[in-house]
């Protein structure tokens, strides 16, 4: 069950994510090697940018009196109130159908290095109730995707707390995970390695082959 948060809990949940957030993931790629039940490997890269970061906590602009969303906080700004422990309660709103509470509840599970996830899919439109294209995650907790057209790049636009298994048709495992700056040519750092998988046995993806010696 989730639970109803305050605005001074939801204050102090932002503000400790969104650091861990500029540590493990802002200004970053994440290279997620998957397999399908063919065993096939296919590789999913993710960029993470500042502005994300808002749509990650289900915060919403504050209305005002004439009942416009706010045009001060926008999601830079949201942001770097965060960085600096400047975030009050007059600077954001709950979303009315609730979404945020259950979003709060599991944002500082998702936001790290690798995402807690271990499965990834495409999001199953026959679901209409989410904006996304791409989902990572767990049997807990998901945070989902969608394609910026000018960057030609993944970027997380939302946080869900159900089991990725309901939210895509089929999934992928998630066997490894690297990450690296968005101006670095190469992945040079591994986060997440699945156990029990012989990465000997696995044929990278071309593009990608030079991380199977750092794997195995």
């Amino acid at each position: 069950m989730t639970r109803k948060y305050t605005k001074a809990e939801a204050i102090g949940i932002v503000v400790r994510c969104a650091q861990t957030y500029k540590q493990e993931l802002d200004g970053k790629n994440l290279l997620f090697i998957c397999t399908d039940k063919h065993k096939k490997t296919i590789p999913i890269e993710l960029s993470f940018y500042g502005n994300n970061y808002l749509h990650l906590t289900g915060l919403k602009a504050p209305k005002s009196e004439n009942g416009d969303i706010a045009v001060e906080l926008f999601a830079n700004d949201f942001y770097q109130k965060c960085l600096d422990h400047k975030l009050s309660q007059t600077d954001f709103d709950f979303a009315e159908d609730g979404t945020t509470h259950m979003k709060l509840d599991v944002l500082p599970t998702v936001i790290s290095e690798n995402l807690q996830a271990k499965m990834i899919g495409n999001y199953d439109s026959i679901k209409p109730r989410l904006y996304t294209e791409k989902v990572a995650g767990s049997t807990n907790a998901c945070i989902g995707f969608v394609l910026d057209q000018d960057m030609q790049q993944y970027v997380p636009n939302t946080v869900v707390k159900e089991d990725i298994r309901e939210l895509t048709a089929k999934t992928l495992r998630v066997i490894a995970v690297y990450r690296k700056d968005l101006t670095a040519p190469i992945y040079e750092e591994l986060t997440y390695k699945a156990k029990k998988i012989d990465f000997s046995t696995i044929d990278f993806p071309e593009r990608f082959g030079y991380l199977k010696l750092q794997t195995t």
